[in-house]
């Protein structure tokens, strides 16, 4: 009796932990990631550059924030907890540059069109993100994944590429966080 028992809930232990596997791997992938959004105030040169400078001093903080995080989730979690730093950085390399316009941080589900970042391929659609629009926010933007952490290997405005070892470095890790339904292209 005590045997039948010890096999039954083993059955509805291995059935209950496989199907959270099971459902956790095949989450839709705008449910995996964290993406960047960095748009500048406008076109000009000036703009373009400190929206590049702006997304580098995200992409660090951030990244740091993030080290030990597992999923989407939980880095949305702390971008919201950090959504008021978030600004204060942008807004404070703003000034520093002698402009005085505003800078917003929203953190929410928006619109993306399929992105390529070298040979990763992201499909078009909503997805979780972290958005910092400079000023107007009318010149060209920037946008990454921020976890896992993709646009931590990518200093360029062209995204990584994993057959171009001087431009991204990939750990192990970092392959492992890389969500089911990206796509690979060469």
């Amino acid at each position: 009796m005590m045997k039948n028992l010890t096999v039954i809930i083993l059955v509805l232990f291995t059935t209950l932990l496989g199907s959270y596997a099971y459902i956790e791997y095949n989450q839709p992938l705008n449910q995996k990631v964290l993406r960047l959004h960095v748009v500048a105030n406008s076109d000009s040169p000036a703009d373009q550059a400190l929206k590049l400078e702006i997304k580098d001093r995200i992409v660090n903080q951030m990244g740091e924030e993030f080290r030990d995080v597992d999923s989407a989730h939980e880095a949305r979690r702390i971008a919201i907890s950090k959504k008021a730093e978030i600004k204060a950085v942008a807004q404070s390399m703003v000034n520093s540059r002698g402009y005085d316009y505003p800078v917003e941080v929203y953190i929410g589900e928006f619109d993306f069109p399929t992105k390529k970042y070298g040979n990763l391929v992201f499909p078009q659609g909503r997805y979780e993100a972290v958005r910092v629009v400079l000023g107007e926010g009318e010149g060209k933007n920037w946008w990454c994944v921020l976890f896992p952490p993709i646009c931590l290997v990518s200093s360029g405005d062209r995204g990584m590429s994993l057959n171009s070892p001087q431009e991204a470095q990939i750990t192990f890790k970092c392959l492992e966080l890389i969500p089911r339904g990206v796509q690979l292209r060469n």
